[in-house]
C-alpha cells in the first residue's frame, strides 16, 4: 500500500528539522479511490469558538441560521483559538462502512489499526516509527477533512501528542489555491516553513514537548477563492502508549 524508496531521506529531513515530507507514499489503486471518494464523502462542520469543540451535521445545518452561526465563530477566532470546517472522524465502525470504497475503506483501517495487507509490507505505524524514532506509540480515530475558502484553523499546539500525520488528496493542487500547512518559529509569530497540500503527500511533524518546549506551532493557510475544490486530508496523532515513557528529548536523534 505504501511506497517506502524516500524513507530514509524522509528520516534524515526529520532528524534534522522535527518534520519531514514524503512524496508519492501511497500505491495504487488506492490513492486513486482516494482521489474519487473524498468529494462525495459525507462530511459535517466542526467548529471551536473559545476552546469549545463542537460538531454539525449538515441535516442539522440547514434547521439553523449557519451564516449568523459562521459569524459568531469567525469573531471569536479572531481573539483566540479557533477552527471551522468540514469534516469526517473515523470514531466507530459505521464510520469505515459509510465510505463504499473498498479502498478507502482498505487504507483508513491500515492508517488505524496497525496493520499491513501483506506480511511483506510495513505497517504505517513501522513507517512512523521508522521516520521518527519514536518508539511505543499508538494512532486512532484520524479525521478526514476539506477545507474551502470559507474555513479556517488558527495557530495551535497539539497538546498531549507526539507526532502528528497529514495525507493529502489534491491532485493537480496549485500553490496560488493555498491551503498551506504552515509551521512557526520559535517567536510564535513568523512562518518557518510552508508546506504545499499537493496530492498523494504526507506530512510527519514533531508536536512534543522537550524541556517545557513544544515543537511547531502550525496553522492553515487560507484556501483561495480560485481553487476549484477543497483541500482534502486525512490527519491524525501518534500518542505515546507509556505517558510516563520515554520522552522525544530522550531518544537516539
Amino acid at each position: 500500500m505504501f511506497n517506502t524508496h524516500s524513507l530514509d531521506k524522509a528520516k534524515d529531513d526529520f532528524q534534522r528539522q522535527r518534520f519531514c515530507v514524503i512524496d508519492d507514499v501511497i500505491k495504487e489503486p488506492w490513492i486513486s479511490d482516494l482521489y474519487n471518494c473524498l468529494p462525495t464523502m459525507k462530511m459535517g462542520y466542526w467548529m471551536c469558538a473559545d476552546h469549545s469543540h463542537q460538531k454539525l451535521s449538515q441535516e442539522k445545518a440547514k434547521t439553523i441560521d449557519l451564516a449568523g452561526y459562521k459569524s459568531y465563530h469567525k469573531n471569536v477566532a479572531l481573539e483566540t483559538f479557533g477552527y471551522w470546517h468540514m469534516a469526517k472522524w473515523i470514531l466507530k465502525e459505521e464510520d469505515f462502512i459509510e465510505m463504499d470504497y473498498p479502498h478507502v475503506i482498505e487504507f483508513t483501517r491500515v492508517v488505524c489499526e496497525d496493520y499491513s495487507l501483506c506480511t511483506p509490507d510495513p505497517t504505517f505505524l513501522d513507517i512512523a516509527e521508522y521516520v521518527t524514532n519514536f518508539p511505543n506509540m499508538y494512532t486512532n480515530q484520524p479525521s478526514y477533512s476539506a477545507y474551502d475558502h470559507e474555513s479556517w484553523l488558527n495557530p495551535h499546539h497539539d497538546p498531549r501528542r507526539w507526532l502528528a500525520y497529514i495525507f493529502y488528496f489534491n491532485p493537480g493542487w496549485k500553490a496560488h489555491w493555498g491551503g498551506q500547512l504552515c509551521l512557526m518559529n520559535e517567536d510564535e509569530e513568523t512562518i518557518k516553513h510552508s508546506i504545499e497540500p499537493f496530492g498523494n503527500r504526507l506530512v510527519l511533524m514533531d508536536v512534543s514537548e522537550t524541556d517545557g518546549y513544544r515543537q511547531n506551532k502550525h496553522f492553515i493557510s487560507p484556501v483561495s477563492y480560485i481553487a476549484p475544490y477543497p483541500r482534502y486530508s486525512l490527519a491524525g496523532w501518534f500518542y505515546p502508549k507509556d505517558p510516563d515513557g520515554e520522552l522525544p528529548s530522550m531518544r537516539s536523534q
